[in-house]
């Protein structure tokens, strides 16, 4: 036989039914929180690895034109014998940078390069890998000394030495 309801019994499964659609719509939206919309965790460093800093991150810069400078002759730092070199060196500007703004500051390139490569001796520039190292260091100085701006890197135009 079936059993009659009341109209209070009505009320009170409505009001639990809907506290428990209320407690379902909030796991829900947890769950699609926690598994769809959460940012992806950090990887965890590999063993052995110093972690990275998160704040300083690499920011790729584009690069632009390339404005060639005059060659310039050193000494090189050889105390037995009279040793010269001379380089040519471009600079690879970021993009938007005009050629007419770097060109009055370019003292700044060349005081850097001079301070660097009178400071090298033949043996090491002989040495194999060396125009690379040359290279990167250049571009660092150079780029210190635009105080990273303007600047993305330095080719080597001409290098010869005597």
């Amino acid at each position: 036989m079936a059993k009659k309801k009341k109209k209070g019994d009505e009320e009170e499964e409505e009001k639990g039914g809907g506290k428990m659609k209320i407690i379902g719509g909030v796991v829900g939206a947890i769950l699609v929180y926690r598994f769809v919309l959460a940012p992806a965790p950090a990887p965890a460093p590999v063993e052995g690895e110093a972690a990275a800093p998160a704040v300083e991150r690499e920011v790729e810069v584009v690069e632009g034109l390339i404005f060639p400078m005059e060659e310039i002759v050193v000494n090189l730092s050889d105390t037995d014998a009279n040793r010269y070199l001379r380089v040519g060196i471009a600079l690879v500007l970021e993009e938007g940078v005009a050629v007419e703004v770097v060109e009055p500051e370019a003292p700044r390139a060349i005081d850097a390069a001079i301070d660097y490569l009178s400071d090298q001796s033949f043996e090491t520039l002989r040495e194999p890998g060396s125009k690379t190292v040359i290279r990167e260091e250049l571009s660092t100085r150079i780029r210190e000394a635009f105080n990273d701006e303007m600047v993305v890197r330095v080719l080597l135009t001409t290098f010869v030495m005597q």
